[in-house]
């Protein structure tokens, strides 16, 4: 049977990339995380209640499960977050939720209700004006002191498989430069701190397959 998500009719900010789940296996089809996140993670203090904002079908979910109290993971696709709930550590299964929505329009979440925000792979896909209004949603939705992490691509390459360059089709592309000045605005009322690398990733379940060639800034920010 068609999973729902792959029967639904996609708005323009939707980025299922037409990927059934049920047929990815156990690990998460975007890898287990680049190092330099994984090693953010590691050394960050995590404390208290997250969310893990269009978290996909959790490639760092288990990583933030291991130190907060507790996660919500969200994306629009729920067949992502069934296999995001179903590969759970048994361990950590009690500290996990999943919520389905559409981080472009209002979150379905309380004011002030959790302690950090994790969101990566997605938000570089959005022009400035939606950036700025799921910023302000991450802002409501955080408590004071509360901490973000989110990454975002730069000087971006899709490739298929056969050399030939995957068209953006609409979506924004940033320079490295832009990327950083957009991100200071947004966040201007916060004490950040950017770490800038590169990554080349094969990304062979998603459809078509491709590899990636970019710069990513990771973001670590404090609410004041």
């Amino acid at each position: 049977m068609t999973p729902k998500s792959r029967k639904r009719k996609e708005h323009k900010y939707s980025f299922t990339e037409k990927i059934d789940y049920s047929k990815t296996g156990e690990k998460s089809i975007w890898g287990s995380g680049d190092k330099e996140t994984l090693e953010i993670l590691h050394n960050l203090e995590v404390k208290g209640k997250w969310l893990n904002l269009a978290a996909g079908d959790g490639r760092y979910n288990q990583n933030l499960l291991k130190k907060a109290d507790c996660v919500l993971a969200s994306d629009i696709d729920e067949d992502a977050l069934q296999k995001l709930q179903r590969t759970a550590s048994e361990n950590y299964k009690h500290k996990l939720d999943v919520k389905a929505f559409d981080i472009t329009k209002t979150f379905p979440l309380d004011d002030n209700s959790f302690d950090g925000v994790f969101c990566t792979g997605i938000l570089h896909l959005f022009p400035k004006d939606v950036l700025k209004k799921i910023a302000l949603e991450i802002d409501r939705v955080l408590r004071p002191n509360g901490k973000i992490v989110i990454d975002f691509v730069a000087d971006g390459e899709r490739k298929r498989l056969n050399g030939k360059i995957i068209k953006s089709r609409g979506r924004p592309t940033y320079t490295l430069i832009e990327a950083k000045k957009m991100l200071e605005d947004i966040f201007k009322t916060y004490r950040i701190k950017m770490y800038v690398s590169e990554l080349v990733d094969d990304l062979q379940k998603t459809d078509p397959p491709y590899t990636l060639n970019c710069k990513f800034i990771i973001l670590v920010a404090d609410k004041k």
